[in-house]
């Protein structure tokens, strides 16, 4: 087997401010023949195919924000100068050894060069393959991860079940989002055991409880904090304030399959609740103050209840503390 080509670069500072503006990398020459994530995964095609597909290519890349080690390893890119969409993509190693990019870290933004732009079931993927001699450089480390975009619930939509086992998107408007970290919010796990895998679920609105199109689907397979095909928070009627991870398309007509899947990375994806919301509806408001101050003053709190909540800090009463605290959370989301 032909060796790999394993080039790590660290480039001087002074070059990297050159590249791109530090800690974003928004600024890129005009006459750079790299392309960006963008260039490669922006399309008009109908079945999302990348205009470069099947071409060899030099990738300005974009901060690492989640790495896969395996038998295939794998990096998520994610370009923050294209917060909006058509900003994320993978790169998979076809090659051995396994720790290919080991060297390589959360917050790291790297670049790659002689890399074959592929489609692999309906993803666009940078495939780093020793035949073409490719290479990757790590631009800057330490770089903030991005903020997760907030979308819809209808931007990325459950598919509809046909045939028993069979499930398809109607249409591919979540392309645009393609492996860029998302967030989608008020939600409740209403079915479980879909998909090829039998490990999706769906995130359903429990603001809109019967709006097929108010829905998502979710999975666990590469969330570090997994047991078996779930991570433990995930039960049915479940309730999240939000939930948060990298959208990836799972496409094989042949055998029933094309939906997209938002999928989380650890516990940390998965927004529970938060202080100060006493009716449970994942905001801080007027009405979450008229439950607090129903309570002010009362004393004798105690576990479970603790004054309906009010008692924020568990100290037994309802006090200036506690109102110091629910100013803190004021209109928080």
């Amino acid at each position: 087997m032909e060796e790999p080509s394993v080039v790590r670069r660290i480039i001087p500072t002074s070059i990297v401010v050159l590249i791109l503006l530090s800690q974003t990398g928004c600024l890129f020459a005009d006459d750079d023949p790299n392309l960006s994530i963008y260039d490669i995964q922006y399309t008009t095609d109908l079945a999302g195919d990348s205009p470069y597909k099947d071409q060899i290519v030099d990738c300005l890349g974009g901060i690492v924000t989640h790495k896969f080690r395996g038998g295939y390893p794998k990096l998520t890119l994610y370009d923050p100068c294209r917060s909006d969409c058509w900003g994320g993509i993978q790169v998979k190693d076809w090659t051995s050894p396994p720790d290919m990019f080991d060297s390589v870290q959360i917050g790291d933004w790297v670049s790659f060069e002689n890399v074959l732009v592929e489609e692999s079931r309906g993803n666009t993927i940078l495939r780093y393959q020793s035949g073409n001699s490719p290479e990757f450089t790590v631009v800057s480390t330490g770089n903030p991860m991005p903020t997760p975009l907030r979308v819809d619930l209808g931007e990325i939509t459950s598919p509809r079940e046909g045939p028993p086992y069979d499930w398809y998107v109607e249409d591919h408007r979540a392309e645009k989002y393609e492996h860029m970290w998302l967030r989608v919010e008020k939600i409740i796990v209403t079915r479980m055991d879909l998909g090829k895998a039998d490990d999706n679920y769906v995130l359903q609105s429990f603001e809109y409880p019967s709006d097929p199109n108010r829905s998502c689907w979710a999975a666990d397979y590469m969330n570090a904090d997994k047991i078996g095909d779930y991570h433990p928070y995930v039960e049915l009627g479940s309730r999240f304030c939000a939930v948060e991870g990298i959208l990836e398309q799972y496409t094989k007509i042949s055998s029933g399959w094309d939906y997209y899947q938002l999928l989380t990375i650890t516990t940390d994806d998965f927004i529970v609740g938060q202080m100060a919301d006493f009716d449970d509806d994942c905001d801080v408001d007027l009405l979450d103050f008229g439950l607090f101050a129903a309570h002010w003053l009362e004393d004798g709190c105690k576990d479970p209840n603790w004054c309906g909540g009010a008692d924020l800090n568990q100290n037994s009463y309802v006090d200036p503390p506690d109102l110091e605290t629910f100013s803190e959370n004021w209109l928080s989301k």
